[in-house]
């Protein structure tokens, strides 16, 4: 259905409203066409890229522990920075763990290479800052958590 002003009627169909086409507006825009999509987020693909290679490489060596406190990073992970901004108790309390499981949890991440400590935070100084990596930094990884593996 065709959408046109009175002018355009006047002008093109000399005054007759054809059959296919309804009035509209003087001041609504002529172009009809519907409005484009908003692209989806960028990095989206690349997020879900770096959850595989963690589930198909890191998985199967951690805790139960350690997944939850890398997955809760992970998710806090900002895009831009890819930095994580968060406290130790506040991953204890969002894994249902407790505040030395978490301290615990860290330690191996980091030995393991899966989490770097960037800054610690302390009492009035804010939250600890966290950059997560989904595979091991360093080569033979696997042996080196504070475990013994």
């Amino acid at each position: 259905m065709r959408r046109l002003t009175v002018t355009e009627v006047n002008e093109q169909f000399g005054g007759k409203l054809p059959p296919d086409a309804v009035l509209r507006p003087d001041e609504e825009p002529t172009n009809t066409a519907p409005a484009a999509r908003s692209k989806r987020r960028a990095g989206r693909g690349e997020r879900f890229a770096v959850l595989n290679a963690f589930t198909d490489c890191s998985l199967a060596s951690l805790t139960g522990s350690e997944v939850k406190v890398w997955l809760i990073l992970f998710r806090d992970t900002k895009a831009a920075t890819g930095i994580a901004r968060t406290g130790q108790a506040d991953l204890a309390r969002r894994a249902g763990l407790t505040p030395r499981m978490v301290r615990y949890a860290l330690t191996s991440l980091e030995a393991m290479g899966l989490v770097q400590v960037v800054r610690r935070g302390r009492l009035n100084a804010g939250p600890s800052t966290y950059r997560v990596h989904p595979l091991a930094i360093r080569e033979n990884a696997a042996g080196s958590g504070p475990r013994g593996r």
